[in-house]
């Protein structure tokens, strides 16, 4: 009897459903006021932030108009600005406040929780096998 989990897009799809589920309860229970989209963008800039959102939607594999609502909203909780470009009155820069950076190691720390709770009782090796696949599905979805 063919069973639902046979199917890898199933499979992939109720995981990241899982996933996604817990990764918002972690974040309601931090208290942060930020969704897992939002933590997507914020983590993107804690590696490089002053840029602009073209550059930042090819970082996070997002089109503009969604990043542009993400924004929107991490701007709202002050966790980014818009600073205009200064030889470009139609460009602006996105860069993190001082709440973001004081918000920095507690943010990081509440990934690899969740991290570590995703990848639960794998191996290294499992895991390195994991990362490469997950790649090998976004290279395929891109081309």
């Amino acid at each position: 009897m063919l069973q639902i989990l046979d199917s890898m897009c199933i499979l992939l799809a109720k995981s990241e459903q899982k996933h996604f589920s817990y990764t918002k309860k972690m974040l309601d229970q931090s208290g942060l006021e930020i969704s897992p989209g939002q933590l997507v963008v914020l983590y993107s800039l804690f590696t490089k932030d002053n840029i602009s959102i073209s550059e930042l939607s090819k970082n996070v594999l997002l089109d503009n108009s969604t990043l542009t609502g993400l924004i929107d909203r991490l701007e709202k909780t002050d966790f980014v600005m818009r600073i205009d470009t200064p030889n470009d009155r139609r460009s602006y820069q996105i860069i993190l406040t001082e709440k973001a950076k004081i918000h920095k190691a507690t943010i990081l720390q509440l990934m690899k929780q969740i991290e570590s709770k995703m990848l639960e009782g794998s191996s290294e090796a499992e895991i390195f096998m994991f990362r490469s696949i997950l790649k090998r599905i976004l290279i395929n979805f891109n081309s």
